[in-house]
């Protein structure tokens, strides 16, 4: 039936499947249950991908208590290193592709609020709320799943790594500016998700998808339209806690719950006692399957908790299994946000165009380039920069490759980086040092700081992009042959110095950081090779 063999387990089937991993329905031979058996498909050799994915584990570990949060029953590592995930069997599916009443919709936000509240107070944010990462267990509740992108107050540098699985449509607008993970960002994204579970599209975009993050950052500044048939009162709720800014948003998770559960709606027409009715084919359509929820009203929420009790459980009276039972893996119905080498957004209409065309101008202007100075936190002395900003330093004529590095002063005697055939690669004279590394829809951004700061990366090479390879989508470069030797692990360990020689090679992380979006538009043509050392967030620089 399967290829992998887990200790203590049967394997029975395949329940989904994605980029990421597959879900096998498997049953716990030492208690006799089903569950959903979660394989990835990627290697933890790293002992960052180890400690990634301990930080999923824990987080959603630490929570699995919660009757809105998908247990998880067990986790450990296959032979050959791929990492696996016992989980509840949830057989009612995602909420992905769902369309709710109002007051259904309210009630599954007001149980998932309540989830991501707890998870809050013991320092855990979700990072990834979507209708796909809501499941429905085989009793009626609605439980969130899917912790890959949580952080935990210990999480270090690499929780500001968001490299695979941002969602555009659902992440919070601060997201996309480098602000640190809060509390914020999962209210956002519930509200969001909330949203689309009444209109069947998350709010500001457009069902043709997002070509590029100038476009992104412009929808986020769109105000949030009405919905036909919702409320006001629920609309004014979702509104507020979908604010651009943070400051403006609802406070919390319990504060976005509470005000949720305070929208006074009629319960939907249907049975909303009595026995389930029997559940449609297989074969029916999400869309066909309503949920009919139990009426749910803030007296008795307070109520429940302040017994330490939790409220009646959402109880759907009518579910159809989707095709692929629940349990996220990055399928392929998210589709793939990287845009295309030139491409204009075909499904928006003639007015959206034009509004984003004019916010995207306004993001530019006076700028000269697509940076991000006017919205980004903190002192200006502090500020972020995108992967390539630099201030000028002066460059050798003898250093300079014809112009390819501008603004860097490089060298290629005794530069291992250099020594890689058709590279055409050269080491930095001064170091650079960054913060967390994020690549959204393929642009990617770093914060520049001191190598004197605390620090996540740095630079140990710099090489132009190969001409077969003219992209700045990070996943795609990093994927070139030359590109793969020039940033590889033994380039960077023959590029260390003095006492960084001391570390295990197997402590060394590489990887590549291209040119954002904007400035491969404007001509940049060199990429950077990055490196990090895991378990240490060094004060001092590596290659210098």
């Amino acid at each position: 039936m399967s290829d992998i063999s887990v200790p203590g387990y049967e394997i029975n089937g395949v329940l989904g499947q994605g980029g990421f991993g597959v879900v096998y329905l498997a049953r716990q031979t030492s208690v006799g249950r089903e569950v959903a058996l979660k394989v990835d498909n990627r290697v933890l050799l790293s002992d960052r991908d180890r400690r990634r994915f301990l930080r999923e584990v824990t987080a959603a570990g630490a929570l699995s208590g919660h009757p809105h949060v998908v247990p998880v029953y067990d986790a450990g590592l296959l032979p050959d290193g791929r990492p696996y995930m016992v989980l509840e069997l949830c057989p009612g599916g995602s909420l992905a592709r769902r369309t709710l009443s109002p007051a259904e919709a309210r009630d599954v936000g007001v149980r998932i609020a309540d989830a991501l509240a707890a998870a809050h107070e013991q320092g855990v944010l979700h990072r990834d709320v979507k209708p796909a990462n809501i499941l429905i267990n085989r009793y009626g509740q609605v439980a969130l799943s899917d912790f890959g992108l949580a952080t935990m107050p210990a999480s270090g540098p690499d929780a500001s790594v968001t490299r695979e699985s941002l969602t555009p449509s659902y992440a919070p607008p601060e997201a996309f500016d480098l602000a640190e993970p809060s509390p914020a960002g999962d209210v956002y994204a519930l509200a969001a998700t909330v949203y689309a579970l009444l209109s069947g599209r998350p709010p500001r975009f457009p069902e043709s998808g997002v070509p590029n993050l100038a476009m992104i950052l412009a929808l986020h500044r769109l105000p949030v339209p009405d919905l036909p048939g919702v409320p006001p009162e629920l609309s004014a709720v979702l509104r507020r806690a979908l604010a651009s800014d943070p400051r403006e948003r609802t406070p919390g998770a319990a504060a976005f719950r509470d005000a949720l559960a305070a929208v006074p709606l009629p319960p939907p027409a249907g049975p909303s006692s009595g026995p389930p009715a029997s559940a449609p084919p297989a074969s029916a359509p999400l869309a066909s399957a309503p949920l009919v929820s139990v009426p749910f009203a803030a007296a008795p929420f307070a109520a429940a908790q302040s017994a330490g009790r939790h409220p009646a459980p959402f109880a759907p009276q009518h579910l159809a299994p989707g095709p692929a039972p629940g349990y996220p893996t990055n399928p392929p119905a998210q589709p793939d946000t990287r845009p295309p080498a030139s491409s204009a957004p075909s499904g928006v209409n003639r007015i959206l165009v034009a509004i984003i065309a004019t916010l995207s101008l306004v993001i530019v202007a006076g700028a000269g380039a697509f940076v991000y100075n006017q919205i980004l936190q903190g002192p200006p002395e502090e500020k972020e920069t995108t992967a390539q900003e630099q201030v000028p330093t002066p460059a050798t004529t003898a250093t300079k490759q014809a112009g390819v590095f501008e603004g860097l002063d490089t060298y290629t005697e005794n530069c291992p980086a250099a020594k890689v055939r058709g590279g055409q690669a050269a080491c930095v004279r001064e170091s650079e040092c960054w913060g967390g590394l994020v690549i959204i829809v393929g642009d990617t951004k770093a914060r520049r700081l001191g190598c004197e700061e605390t620090h996540s990366w740095e630079t140990f090479a710099v090489a132009p992009i190969p001409k077969d390879a003219e992209t700045y989508v990070q996943q795609d470069l990093a994927k070139h042959p030359t590109v793969k030797k020039v940033c590889s692990r033994a380039t960077l360990l023959a590029s260390r110095t003095g006492t960084a020689r001391d570390y295990a090679a197997t402590r060394w992380t590489a990887d590549v950081m291209p040119p954002s979006q904007s400035q491969f538009e404007d001509g940049i043509r060199f990429y950077r090779c990055i490196a990090s050392l895991s378990g240490q967030q060094p004060r001092r620089s590596f290659f210098h």
